[in-house]
């Protein structure tokens, strides 16, 4: 009954005339990156994305943030097909000045897809360290007659696993000016590590690829507070959700960013939500955030941000636009945006 109205819900939405973009203020071009799986030697793989630019200065080059999703997203979790304006991370950083590079990692939507036993947090972080570097040099593609362009810093944004990957990558591989970790600390709640190890892990050994909880009824649980979450963003949401490659299962449990997170020099912002079952701001009264916080060792500035009522998806949430907004402004003060002067754009 369930997936019936989710169906129907699905109906409704492709029925109904769409949306008008009211984020005109952003331009967005076609990326991608051609990157060397440490897994798979000799071979050359192809990450494909989605670059949003100030519509008043679509040549500044002075920073960007790449976003990496997690578990079963894509790279239409931080640019959601439904309400731009409420749900899309990556409109509201570039509108404020922040260009932003949303990627489907290997395995999962317009990129290449080998073998997902193959795609581990460890090998995403070295393909995430060659982005960077590429995002640095310019030595991207994308389409004529856009150029790609060489930026000054490089921030990383992740999402849950996304985080994971983001943190592996800044502490084992440097080239990272800020970070924002969201959706994810180095605790477990009990509910979750019973449902990882008994539930996904073992699918995961029987297959390359798995759907991220199990059912439909599970992942939206994990992923949702819904009192605060629009019906339709959810029926939407599952689905498009995708499926995950097993090796960044069985992979990500162990947490390999614990043993380098505290080399991470750059500045740190945590963003948790309330209502998170995965990945709580608190548990049992212990002030989870904080103390991961702590864990950035070497960073001389970080914060923490929760969300109020928001579940592990905040961006997804209804409160998302107040969320993106603390985003820009904690950015702001730490790498600069990209303005228009006189009506022309500055490029550096």
């Amino acid at each position: 009954m369930r997936i019936l109205v989710l169906l129907i819900s699905l109906a409704l939405l492709i029925a109904a005339p769409a949306p008008a973009l009211a984020t005109p203020s952003v331009a967005v071009r076609s990326v991608s990156f051609t990157v060397t799986n440490p897994l798979e030697l000799g071979m050359l793989r192809t990450v494909r994305g989605k670059l949003y630019l100030p519509a008043n200065a679509p040549q500044c080059r002075k920073s960007v943030m790449l976003l990496i999703p997690g578990l079963s997203y894509g790279a239409w979790a931080w640019d959601f097909p439904y309400e731009p304006d409420t749900y899309s991370v990556a409109r509201a950083l570039a509108s404020q000045g922040f260009p932003a590079i949303a990627i489907d990692k290997l395995g999962y939507g317009a990129s290449d897809r080998p073998n997902g036993y193959t795609l581990t947090i460890e090998s995403y972080a070295a393909m995430t360290s060659q982005i960077v570097t590429q995002l640095r040099t310019g030595l991207y593609q994308t389409p004529l007659p856009s150029l790609p362009m060489a930026f000054s810093r490089v921030g990383l944004m992740g999402h849950s696993a996304g985080t994971e990957i983001a943190e592996l990558t800044a502490g084992l591989f440097g080239g990272v000016d800020v970070l924002i970790a969201t959706g994810y600390t180095h605790v477990f709640t009990p509910r979750i590590l019973a449902d990882f190890t008994t539930g996904d892990t073992v699918r995961a050994a029987l297959s390359d690829h798995v759907y991220f909880g199990g059912t439909v009824e599970q992942r939206t649980e994990y992923m949702y507070n819904l009192s605060a979450a629009d019906p339709a963003v959810v029926a939407l949401d599952t689905a498009m959700a995708e499926l995950t490659p097993s090796g960044e299962i069985l992979t990500i449990s162990s947490q390999p960013s614990r043993l380098v997170m505290g080399l991470i020099t750059a500045p740190v912002l945590l963003v948790l939500a309330e209502q998170d079952l995965l990945f709580p701001p608190s548990l049992l009264g212990v002030p989870v955030g904080e103390l991961e916080l702590a864990l950035f060792a070497l960073s001389a500035d970080k914060a923490l941000h929760v969300v109020p009522d928001a579940g592990h998806s905040f961006m997804l949430h209804t409160n998302a636009p107040e969320t993106n907004a603390a985003i820009v402004d904690w950015l702001s003060e730490r790498v600069p945006a990209c303005q228009a002067s006189g009506g022309l754009p500055l490029l550096f």
